[in-house]
């Protein structure tokens, strides 16, 4: 391992943090092993602060390793790309997989969000910090390791911040529910998901009820008295769900969906971002065939070469593949959504009470997507056990960990707009996977 040069610029120590009371998932494991060093190989935006952002730019070294374009990148707050093998990859990363920076510097050295992976912190209704970790870790995915209770401080140190849920989200209407009140729906929720069934049948049944929910508390009121919520809680639950139907092909609103997110991770279009570097493997043909991969996605027809899964595909060949969600690979995607809600990140901004439901259906709807895509793309029928845990990786990079909504394209906010309040338009969703 390289040793600190004289010239480089000490990493500032993050202060001790006074003790917290923490928490993660029982029996969890974490070790950073055993992986092709997912989280620095990823079409994602690795950020970090102004003080980091300086820090880089006054070390020669590492503005001889990313030149001018990748310093441009840093002074941004993000750290460049480079395309490898169809991939994006960090330019700090070396041919060993290993972290260049780290190597020179020190651990302390690297990005705070780099040190932390795949910790993230939130403070929940009883002020205990919640560990969010990352799905798309391996590690965690697949809990392999050392216990995490022993390194939730560490981590803590390391990440320097933990987000906070919101103390009120509104209804459709305008009234505003504050914590405790939420909490009562987001109680429901979990209740039903932890019921069994068919995710994508319990999701349904739950925009209906929080709809319900919503129509009878006090209209006009800003806020609602507890009594108010008690009644509409009970009103809610007296009303008889409607059956969710499958549908044989993908709603016009899925197959939007699947391009925007799934034909992002296909090549080209994975490569093709903000933050990446170096002279470009691609020209105006290739962005064309970006073009036509999203056109791909829409039509249901065509080849698509998408990260994670092994090799091209024919997207003709999904529909060969069964559905999946009703069965045991269906129980495991009901444990991730009833970890989404436990973990409390959807909560961490104001927003829509029914646009938790919402997150999880459009999780629920690409994990199952994704999942036949790689049994398709294996020439399977049905889908694995593995096949399953990538599209809840998926689903953490695209949707609910690592895509902040404050980034979304406008495509992407007007067409969750539309889902969220078109009811017959949600439902023709979550069928297309049901």
């Amino acid at each position: 391992m390289a040793t600190k040069t004289k010239h480089a610029s000490p990493a500032k120590r993050l202060p001790k943090l006074p003790a917290e009371r923490l928490s993660s998932p029982p029996d969890q494991k974490f070790a950073c092993r055993d992986c092709p060093a997912r989280c620095c190989r990823l079409p994602w935006n690795i950020r970090f602060g102004s003080d980091e952002a300086r820090r880089y730019l006054e070390e020669p070294w590492v503005r001889e390793r990313v030149g001018e374009e990748g310093a441009l990148v840093i002074a941004r707050g993000v750290l460049p790309m480079r395309e490898e093998d169809g991939r994006l990859q960090c330019v700090f990363l070396d041919d060993d997989l290993l972290c260049s920076m780290q190597k020179q510097f020190g651990h302390e050295y690297i990005p705070r969000s780099c040190q932390a992976f795949p910790f993230g912190f939130v403070r929940d209704e009883k002020d205990v910090v919640v560990a969010q970790l990352s799905q798309l870790c391996p590690s965690i995915r697949d809990n392999y390791g050392e216990p995490v209770d022993g390194q939730l401080r560490a981590k803590l140190e390391q990440r320097g911040d933990t987000e906070r849920m919101s103390k009120a989200l509104a209804t459709l209407s305008g009234v505003i529910l504050p914590q405790p009140q939420y909490l009562r729906a987001v109680k429901h929720w979990d209740d039903q998901l932890a019921a069994g069934g068919s995710p994508a049948a319990t999701l349904a049944r739950l925009y209906d009820w929080t709809t319900a929910f919503e129509r009878a508390l006090p209209p006009g009121a800003e806020r609602a008295a507890d009594a108010s919520i008690d009644a509409a809680l009970a009103l809610a639950s007296a009303e008889e769900p409607a059956p969710l139907a499958p549908r044989k092909a993908p709603s016009f609103y899925a197959r939007v969906l699947f391009a925007h997110l799934l034909g992002n991770l296909c090549y080209p279009s994975r490569v093709r971002q903000a933050h990446r570097v170096g002279e470009a493997s691609w020209t105006q043909l290739h962005a064309l065939r970006s073009a036509w991969n999203k056109g791909a996605w829409v039509l249901g027809r065509g080849t698509v070469d998408m990260l994670f899964v092994p090799r091209p595909f024919k997207l003709q060949r999904v529909r060969t593949v069964d559905r999946f969600l009703d069965g045991d690979e269906g129980a495991v995607v009901r444990d991730y959504l009833r970890l989404v809600l436990q973990r409390r990140h959807i909560f961490s901004s104001p927003r829509h009470l029914l646009a938790a439901v919402l997150d999880l259906s459009l999780a629920t709807v690409v994990i199952s997507r994704f999942a036949r895509c790689r049994a398709a793309a294996d020439g399977r029928v049905k889908v694995s056990l593995e096949d399953v845990r990538e599209g809840i990786s998926v689903a953490e990079l695209v949707l609910l960990s690592h895509a902040a909504l404050s980034e979304q394209s406008r495509l992407m906010k007007n067409l969750r707009w539309l889902l969220l309040t078109k009811r017959e338009s949600f439902r023709a969703l979550l069928a297309t996977e049901a």
